[in-house]
């Protein structure tokens, strides 16, 4: 019998569906657990979903654990600080992750940020309800701006396909060149520069954590805003902090951090032209039928049909 190891907080009866007729033990790991407490699990499983809360991540160590595991499907995009691939690929151990099934999902939420933010909507709401009617200062409207897109992948090419109906002029900048776009391709500095939106999209590895350190954000416009959807890390919150205060940076929208949950003494939260949201860019009910519906597809082709199915 083989043992499918669940990290994720997946609903029993699901996770037995995907398996349905094949001689599997499923076991669904104790959301009060520890990765730590799972040695004998993690010994016995041949297939491990993991974990895209981040509650179990598969280091090194853990990794050591996996005496029999081929495959670990990943319910999420990057696998960023939740599994280590080369321990994985060093035991023969192969890891599947799940690209581009939020990628609609986040671009709406990018989308919504960006017209909150030009349009000032959390404030005008929340002076409506303590100082009552009352004039407010003109927003602006996302077509006649320019809009910065760092990273082109799945969910950089929706919010483009998004800003094409509001008229917008849209740059982008990623390493990889882009054939089928009719974006202008810059590179990041000259991006920054020339954008009034700037909303990220990058992976995070060496390389982009701290993409955009103090002296990135300096090179932003007076009056820009700036949207992450994608990993904390791509940005330098002390810095960001500090460059916001200064107003320059105009305003951001955060569904990322360094740290998750995000620090109860973050400078972060104290200021008022910032709008703060806690990682569920793609949280929809569709992004979630799509992935569990993909790792179910891997889980079940991995683990073998049975006969005659």
């Amino acid at each position: 019998m083989a043992t499918l190891l669940c990290l994720s907080d997946y609903p029993e009866e699901l996770v037995q569906s995907w398996v349905a007729g094949l001689d599997v033990e499923v076991v669904i790991a104790a959301r009060s657990a520890a990765i730590t407490d799972l040695t004998e699990e993690l010994r016995r499983a041949e297939v491990v979903i993991g974990d895209a809360a981040r509650q179990f991540p598969l280091d090194a160590a853990a990794i050591a654990e996996l005496h029999r595991c081929r495959l670990i499907m990943h319910p999420a995009v990057g696998l960023d600080g939740v599994i280590d691939p080369d321990a994985a690929a060093a035991r023969g151990i192969r890891v599947r992750s799940a690209p581009g099934y939020n990628a609609e999902a986040v671009a709406d939420w990018v989308v919504m940020a960006m017209l909150m933010l030009l349009r000032e909507a959390v404030a005008a709401e929340q002076a409506l309800r303590t100082d009552g009617w009352s004039r407010r200062p003109l927003g602006r409207e996302l077509g006649a701006l320019t809009v910065g897109i760092v990273g082109y992948g799945a969910i950089g090419r929706a919010v483009h396909q998004r800003l094409r109906g509001f008229g917008t002029e849209v740059l982008i900048s990623d390493p990889r060149p882009a054939a089928d776009t009719d974006a202008a391709q810059v590179e990041l500095d000259e991006l920054l520069r020339g954008s009034d939106v700037v909303t990220l999209h990058a992976p995070l590895t060496t390389s982009t954590r701290h993409l955009l350190d103090a002296g990135r954000l300096a090179q932003l416009r007076p009056g820009s805003v700036l949207v992450n959807a994608a990993r904390g890390e791509l940005v330098d919150e002390r810095a960001l902090a500090t460059a916001l205060a200064a107003g320059r940076p105009q305003a951001a929208a955060l569904d990322v951090f360094t740290a998750e949950p995000l620090a109860t003494d973050s400078p972060l939260r104290s200021l008022p032209n910032v709008y703060l949201s806690p990682h569920v860019a793609a949280g929809t009910e569709q992004a979630r039928a799509r992935v569990r519906a993909l790792v179910g597809e891997v889980v079940r082709a991995e683990l073998g049909e049975p006969a005659g199915g």
